[in-house]
């Protein structure tokens, strides 16, 4: 260590301990910054999972009134189309978002597979308002399977979530 004009080596010696303590707050920090981060992406999911719901209820709101006679056909092809691209818009979203534990990934991993099970059904319906007049159970079937899915995924969402938040981690040991 050079001595330096002006600089005693007492004040480069109490400098070190400083940085070393405020390292070690820092580093003390990051688990609850990754916990955050956690959140805000999982909360994020959880707007695409309601925007995929939200597809599926149109497609299915669309297949009932048309089947009913209650809707337009040009009506229900433009009301399908749109949620046919809201749910791939929500499988899009979901698939970029990055998440930084692996237990949260998990569960944006399963959000996935939910809203992508849901562009077909959602798919499926846009094709049954496009063919002349029949049953629309099976379209029907599928939509509500797709909607119990994405619901199952929204509660895994909403508890990963609420485990992500700092707040949730008072008490417990930092790992």
């Amino acid at each position: 260590m050079t001595n330096r004009p002006g600089r005693s080596p007492i004040c480069s010696r109490a400098v070190a301990p400083l940085v070393l303590a405020l390292m070690v707050v820092l580093a003390g920090c990051a688990p609850a910054a990754t916990r955050a981060d956690d959140a805000v992406a999982l909360s994020s999911v959880s707007d695409h999972l309601d925007d995929a719901s939200s597809a599926v209820a149109t497609a299915e709101l669309a297949v009932r009134s048309r089947a009913a006679g209650r809707l337009p056909a040009v009506t229900a092809d433009v009301a399908a189309d749109d949620a046919v691209e809201t749910a791939t818009g929500a499988v899009h979203g979901i698939g970029t978002l990055v998440i930084a534990t692996d237990d949260a990934d998990r569960v944006r991993e399963e959000a996935l597979d939910a809203a992508s099970a849901a562009v077909g059904p959602v798919a499926a319906a846009r094709t049954w308002l496009g063919r002349p007049p029949s049953p629309a159970g099976d379209v029907l079937r599928a939509l509500d399977d797709a909607s119990s899915t994405l619901d199952d995924a929204s509660g895994a969402v909403e508890q990963a979530e609420a485990e992500a938040r700092p707040e949730a981690q008072v008490g417990r040991a930092v790992p």
